[in-house]
């Protein structure tokens, strides 16, 4: 197991209770940057949605979703 192992695991943990599923999640890089490609479903969506995240830490990736969901649950789309 890799040491950013334990840590994507987690940050799909987190998503799940944000109600976003994880279809897949790669990584690439070391250190605490890395860079991401996720592919994902909303809350009650039936299409995929995939996202790319360069250079970024694990923890911003789950507060970029968290901050972008409202306090309905509904999930506000945010360009980057």
């Amino acid at each position: 197991m890799k040491h950013n192992d334990l840590e994507i695991n987690r940050l799909i943990e987190r998503l799940e209770t944000l109600g976003i599923l994880v279809e897949n999640i790669t990584t690439s890089g070391f250190g605490s940057m890395l860079n991401f490609e996720m592919t994902y479903q909303l809350p009650n969506q039936s299409i995929s949605n995939s996202i790319n995240f360069r250079r970024f830490d694990i923890q911003d990736v789950y507060l970029y979703f968290k901050e972008s969901v409202n306090q309905k649950g509904n999930l506000l789309f945010v360009d980057l």
